[in-house]
């Protein structure tokens, strides 16, 4: 009984032994510029759970206040999920979605260069987050892309952090890792069966007008029971934002603007969209940007309820509300 037990505990220690082995230390140091960015693991491992899942549905059950029509959203959402997240995901959605001739679309919210090595969500990361900032979309995707494909070729990564480390500004002490397999978001999307859309909204940051026409565009050209799950990278700002949109879309006309953000608010990961003041005071114009955006799109969406047809774009000119077309 000894001995076997023996055997088991070196099997697992055999198991445990290449994630440690694949990741050992690299001399090779980022600084978190655009000229030097970090490759950080935003999932420690393949089988990292997902932490801020949540299910709009959610809200019927944790918001004492109004909770009408969002029985009418068909929306969950999280951060970037690992493999094993994804496969989470796609059980949970498979479990409300019975019907097999339901469309799911998966909408990925990061502008910024993100991908999987080994299973485990990577991103490259600058300051802010604002790695892609002043690209177009087009770029966006071909930076990635190149960025992924030269991953491919390399046998080993160096210089990878976790996100403890980048917070810490940590840079000297990332790891070195073994390449296995590279894939992009949408290589998981496509094996769960479900389409991928991406919008490309800058983290931190309200959304460009051509991503919020490209939502909506999306949304009207869907069944009325499309199921969407939408992710950002942490799963808080954009996320919770995209949540908003999609009740306000469905709700505005019944639902004051307060109720909204106040019940996107009291599901997990908690997030208010009225908070400005954060961890990172230079941050706080950009939060109060998004909070206007959020106010004026309410009004839009509550027209959009009582007959207005035109793009969100087309309204804010109505309106004489200035353009955001580019960031500066």
């Amino acid at each position: 009984m000894l001995r076997f037990k023996w055997i088991q505990i070196i099997c697992l220690w055999l198991f445990m032994l290449p994630s440690f082995a694949s990741i050992p230390f690299s001399n090779e140091s980022c600084d978190s510029t655009p000229e030097k960015p970090c490759i950080v693991l935003d999932s420690k491992t393949k089988f990292s759970p997902i932490l801020w899942f949540r299910d709009a549905e959610f809200i019927a059950h944790s918001y004492p206040g109004n909770i009408e029509g969002i029985h009418r959203l068909n929306v969950s959402g999280s951060e970037e999920p690992s493999e094993k997240g994804w496969a989470f995901i796609a059980n949970y959605i498979k479990e409300h979605v019975t019907n097999p001739e339901r469309k799911v679309i998966v909408l990925d919210l990061r502008q910024e260069s993100h991908g999987y090595l080994n299973g485990r969500a990577i991103t490259l990361v600058s300051s802010y987050n604002w790695i892609n900032l002043e690209k177009n979309n087009e770029q966006s995707l071909k930076d990635q892309s190149n960025w992924l494909n030269g991953l491919k070729e390399k046998k080993k990564v160096n210089g990878i952090l976790t996100v403890s480390q980048y917070r810490a500004k940590d840079f000297s002490h990332g790891r070195s890792m073994a390449v296995g397999v590279v894939h992009d978001e949408n290589y998981y999307v496509k094996r769960m069966g479900f389409d991928y859309r991406r919008l490309y909204i800058t983290d931190h940051r309200a959304p460009l007008d051509s991503e919020v026409d490209a939502f909506i565009s999306i949304v009207k050209s869907n069944p009325e029971d499309t199921w969407y799950h939408v992710h950002c990278r942490g799963g808080k700002g954009r996320t919770t934002t995209i949540f908003a949109l999609f009740d306000m879309l469905k709700n505005a006309d019944k639902v004051s603007f307060e109720d909204i953000i106040a019940r996107q608010a009291s599901i997990s990961p908690f997030y208010n969209l009225m908070v400005i003041d954060r961890t990172v005071p230079e941050l706080s114009q950009y939060y109060a940007e998004r909070v206007e955006f959020l106010t004026h799109f309410y009004d839009y969406a509550r027209e959009s309820l009582q007959g207005y047809k035109g793009t969100w774009s087309e309204w804010k000119s109505i309106h004489n509300l200035t353009a955001n077309s580019e960031v500066n």
